[in-house]
């Protein structure tokens, strides 16, 4: 009796390991589906299809922003075909097999195509997580407003004139008149100078300097604060912290090779030419074409090549030439755009106009460029080099 006993809870520990395992199996092959299904279906069906199969517009009776428009099919019947998957609609159309030919205007990639291809015979896997395609994925960040090109807005009119000192002010008040706000009331001088000198210097005003701000009620009284804080030192070493933020500054490399040199023994050259800019108030076109390419600008000066250290003094990773690549791409891109690239480094963007192929172009500039040790002789700003 004990040893039947011991063969069924035995036989029951193998059929819930087996039901187990099986589940495992499943999940696992599903994340696989859903990713594919998000790295390539998903794109295409965004940026090729919804424009005249989704909400708007349903060219043909026919829905393909989700899983039971897919599977409702349009005015010529079902567009998938469960028993020939390769004989269904939908391939036809892009293969451009027949009359009908999908997308009308360009066709899909061969890429595009043998994706398309490989979901419909694996079964047209939809995740439920999202079973509804968001109708703006289809202009692929065409409406995003960082991709707008710049305007030149009208001023609002109609604002509180007394308080329009320039013409930022009367955006802010229609925005807050807008929102049913009030604005705050202004600050006192005290609280002004010193918000002002954190704000530009990040340092307190003297006591002195207070004291002369209250007492000085000439209207250009702020004008005059705000001019010598921006012609000081100390502004340039205040806004320079925040761009050696951008710039992942640092003054070592990481981890390296046990005989390798830890230290960037020229990152000071960098951030001092980075305070000098700033003091110097160089135009921001200059300032960022001369840290991406001053090797190649002829009209620079000897020492704007430590400028370069934007791409130069980042980590090392081992030596692994592709990551060091990766994290110069990454630096030049969010830098300068405020947006990453990096996902592009295996897949298109799935919402954002940036493909594989825009990726690896930056890769073929940066593998193809040769890094060298200059010889700059600047002057430290503070001695410490």
């Amino acid at each position: 009796m004990d040893k039947r006993r011991e063969i069924t809870r035995d036989r029951a520990i193998v059929c819930t390991l087996t039901v187990f395992l099986s589940v495992l199996r499943s999940t696992a092959a599903d994340d696989d589906r859903e990713r594919f299904f998000e790295s390539e279906i998903r794109p295409i069906l965004a940026e090729h299809c919804i424009r005249c199969h989704g909400p708007d517009d349903q060219s043909g009776m026919l829905r393909l922003d989700s899983v039971s428009g897919l599977k409702a099919g349009g005015e010529r019947g079902a567009v998938l075909n469960p028993d020939v998957p390769s004989a269904s609609l939908i391939l036809q159309a892009v293969r451009r097999e027949g009359e009908l030919e999908m997308p009308p205007d360009e066709p899909l990639s061969e890429p595009q195509v043998a994706a398309l291809t490989r979901w419909v015979e694996t079964g047209a896997f939809w995740p439920d997580s999202q079973p509804t395609l968001a109708a703006q994925s289809a202009v692929k960040g065409a409406d995003h407003w960082a991709f707008q090109p710049v305007v030149d807005p009208p001023i609002p009119v109609g604002v509180d004139s007394g308080r329009v000192r320039t013409p930022v002010d009367a955006f802010v008040l229609a925005t807050l008149s807008a929102s049913g706000l009030l604005p705050s009331p202004e600050a006192d001088r005290r609280t002004l100078i010193r918000r002002v000198s954190y704000a530009l210097t990040g340092l307190p005003p003297t006591a002195e300097e207070v004291a002369r701000f209250v007492d000085d009620a000439r209207p250009q009284a702020y004008e005059e604060l705000v001019e010598r804080l921006l012609a000081s030192p100390q502004y340039g070493e205040q806004w320079a912290r925040h761009w050696l933020d951008v710039a992942r500054y640092s003054d070592t490399k990481g981890y390296v090779y046990a005989r390798e040199e830890r230290f960037w023994v020229h990152a000071w050259a960098y951030r001092d030419w980075i305070v000098r800019a700033f003091n110097e108030d160089l135009p921001y076109d200059r300032f960022l074409l001369l840290q991406i390419a001053a090797d190649q600008v002829p009209d620079r000066r000897q020492e704007d090549l430590a400028a370069m250290g934007f791409i130069t003094i980042g980590r090392r990773f081992l030596g692994v030439e592709r990551d060091i690549i990766d994290d110069r791409i990454d630096v030049v891109t969010r830098g300068t755009m405020g947006l990453t690239v990096a996902c592009a480094r295996c897949h298109d963007h799935k919402y954002d106009p940036i493909p594989t192929a825009d990726y690896y172009s930056l890769y073929g500039v940066f593998d193809s460029s040769r890094e060298e040790y200059v010889r700059l002789d600047p002057t430290p700003l503070n001695g410490d080099a």
